[in-house]
């Protein structure tokens, strides 16, 4: 648990040095937090002096011999959570060995995030949500490994390998553009009522067309053509539990296009 803490702390640092951000669930047991007079925080008595479900609080971390401002982001779990995450929290401390406390039980209830996104744009909820949302990320990742194959390199030298790598990591790059380009003709074309676009067939679409370029023998213009008969592949209708993915992408976009204070950016 220490060492999670240690890696926690130093990638805040590291984001700041970079002039990035970072957005991490933190144990409050390895993630030490400061008042602004350098006094320790306590975070569960914070929690339990709270009123909300809800709550932000503003202070530093410290990582060698510097202090970062951060911000502790905490929403309550449900009840089913709560009991989920009390039942993970007790297996772990059996498995080490250790006798759980009851503060290590109530901090369990909630989800505690650090973060060095600014507050004047990014409010707790984009904060939640963003954080909430990092499956997509992984799905790239699992996309990658299907489409491009990235677990059947056979080659064993380092020199090999890595110019393959990076062929197929240029091949991914181009293929996005294909990508967002075919997800915008059939957002703009598809029927109301089947709006959701298959993500993975049209990842698989996107470089095989790329794969047809490079040989000479399919063009975008020819796939814009047979666009109206692939409706029925590359489009679905909206499930009733909803297609997370897609709510990312809105959400997204109506973020690039709105200030903080929910008013449109100037062109």
């Amino acid at each position: 648990m220490a060492d999670r803490g240690y890696g926690y702390r130093r990638s805040v640092a590291t984001a700041v040095r970079q002039q990035a951000d970072v957005i991490v669930r933190i144990p409050p047991a390895t993630f030490p937090l400061e008042t602004a007079g350098g006094q320790p925080f306590n975070v569960l008595g914070w929690l339990r002096q709270g009123r909300d479900s809800t709550q932000e609080w503003r202070g530093w971390c410290r990582w060698a011999g510097q202090r970062y401002p951060v911000r502790l982001v905490a929403t309550k779990l449900d009840p089913t959570a709560t009991r989920r995450a009390r039942r993970r929290t007790r297996r772990k401390a059996q498995k080490a060995g250790r006798r759980i406390t009851a503060p290590t039980l109530a901090v369990a209830g909630w989800l505690l995030l650090i973060t060095t996104l600014d507050a004047t744009i990014w409010a707790m909820a984009d904060v939640l949500y963003v954080y909430r949302a990092r499956w997509q990320v992984e799905l790239v990742f699992k996309k990658m490994k299907q489409w491009l194959r990235l677990n059947q390199i056979r080659s064993k030298h380092r020199t090999s390998v890595e110019a393959t790598v990076r062929a197929l990591l240029i091949a991914w790059a181009l293929h996005e553009s294909t990508t967002t380009w075919l997800r915008t003709l059939l957002s703009a074309t598809a029927s109301p009522e089947s709006v959701v676009v298959r993500s993975w067939l049209v990842s698989g679409l996107g470089l095989d067309t790329l794969r047809q370029q490079v040989q000479g023998r399919w063009s975008e213009a020819h796939l814009q053509a047979c666009l109206p008969r692939l409706h029925r592949f590359l489009c679905s209708r909206p499930r009733r539990r909803g297609c997370q993915e897609s709510t990312v992408r809105t959400w997204l976009a109506q973020r690039a296009y709105t200030r903080p204070d929910g008013r449109p950016k100037a062109a």
